[in-house]
């Protein structure tokens, strides 16, 4: 048991899981993000999207509830809950008022544990898996950014979370039943509550429902060389759509602060630098922006435009040249309109019991412990204008993967 804050604590079962815990005595309510290394870099090479279909099919019932029982009792508590992977997890996210949690968690530990899997609800999560992918072709910039994904991150963490089509359709219930159990483990699994709370509750009844869950982290492949370069996938709209990708210093490293910092300037709102130059000066696009991610080993930027076809040569053009003068530095004004911007978000997270659940599983993936809000505050605070500008010249954002879909193929800029 380790107290990390006043109002924090992370306790580690003996089976691997952590739980991690913050104290929210200004609110009535109460989060949870379950999550267990079981993301789209986790699928098997010939089944790329099996968690997503998981992430549905273990809701259809678990502990000896049909899905009708199952969604019954859920729904009988006042939970708002969600399942969905990302590249590394596979998470099932819940609210609800606070003294409703050591109720719901029996229940979590039944879907994580003990899922019924039924063969009438394999075919139903499957094609519904199936219907997101070709849904994706009606959204262009998610598809963009999927194919961002796959060509700037090394495989298996630029896989698409949705998946593969041809590897769904020869998917098996036989197949997911296996990996089932492959994958829905303690070892590396993270189980992060938030909201009015007591901490010896919690740990009492964590311990009881998840305390005998055994089995070892599923293991991911190597990862592989990132495709890189540039993509034109060709598509006749009357739109294009534009992603460029740098890599960046991932979240666990203190220079990721000035990345962030620099990319609030570029995109913050509606003063900072895409948006101010290239959408409202030069009238070029109708979107542009930009943003910071991070998995634990590699942190990147990515950004977006989307433009009509006349335009979106000159679109690309401004947009690389703004990224290129980020080089040269930021003004004392710009810096201080990002550090609010960052700020803001900040407090606002403060008064949700939901977003500190999610920066609590964020903090113990990244970092291996929990920050609380006045920590986070105070790193946004701490860089200097010098430190930032001296950041900026020695990560110029030179080097990128381009993808943009489109009726023409774009010239990369020099």
């Amino acid at each position: 048991m380790n107290q990390t804050a006043p109002m924090m604590r992370v306790d580690r079962l003996d089976n691997g899981l952590t739980l991690v815990m913050e104290h929210m005595p200004e609110v009535q309510s109460a989060a949870m993000v379950l999550a267990i290394m079981g993301g789209a870099a986790f699928d098997p090479e010939y089944g790329v999207g099996s968690g997503n279909v998981l992430s549905d099919w273990i809701l259809r019932g678990a502990g000896g509830r049909d899905s009708r029982a199952l969604t019954a009792a859920l729904d009988s508590l006042g939970m708002q809950r969600s399942c969905a992977v990302d590249a590394v997890f596979l998470r099932f996210s819940a609210s609800m008022l606070a003294k409703k949690l050591p109720d719901a968690l029996p229940l979590v530990a039944d879907i994580f544990q003990r899922a019924e899997l039924p063969e009438d609800g394999f075919s139903a999560c499957r094609d519904m898996a199936l219907g997101q992918i070709d849904a994706i072709e009606d959204e262009p910039a998610q598809k963009l950014n999927v194919l961002l994904r796959q060509q700037h991150l090394p495989p298996p963490l630029g896989r698409p979370t949705l998946g593969i089509k041809e590897h769904l359709a020869s998917l098996s219930a036989a197949d997911l039943r296996l990996d089932y159990r492959r994958r829905f483990t303690p070892d590396g699994a993270i189980l992060s509550i938030a909201g009015r709370i007591s901490f010896d509750q919690m740990h009492d009844v964590v311990e009881k429902h998840f305390g005998s869950w055994t089995g070892s982290k599923a293991a991911m492949m190597t990862p592989g060389v990132a495709p890189g370069g540039s993509r034109h996938v060709q598509q006749e709209t009357n739109q294009v759509q534009i992603g460029l990708a740098f890599d960046a210093v991932p979240e666990r490293e203190p220079e990721s602060i000035l990345a962030m910092l620099a990319v609030n300037v570029l995109s913050g709102g509606m003063g900072a630098r895409l948006f101010s130059e290239i959408r409202e000066k030069q009238g070029l696009c109708y979107a542009v922006h930009a943003g910071y991610q991070s998995l634990r080993t590699q942190g990147m930027i990515s950004g977006y435009a989307g433009t009509v076809p006349e335009r979106a040569q000159r679109t690309l053009d401004s947009f690389v040249y703004e990224l290129k003068r980020m080089g040269a530095g930021v003004t004392p004004d710009e810096l201080e309109r990002a550090r609010i911007g960052m700020k803001s978000r900040v407090v606002m997270n403060g008064e949700s019991s939901s977003a500190r659940a999610a920066g609590l599983l964020h903090d113990m993936y990244h970092l291996g412990r929990p920050r609380s809000l006045d920590e986070l505050r105070r790193r946004v605070e701490a860089p200097t204008l010098a430190e930032v500008n001296d950041y900026l010249s020695a990560h110029p954002m030179e080097q990128f993967t381009l993808v943009t879909i489109g009726p023409s193929e774009l010239a990369v800029p020099k």
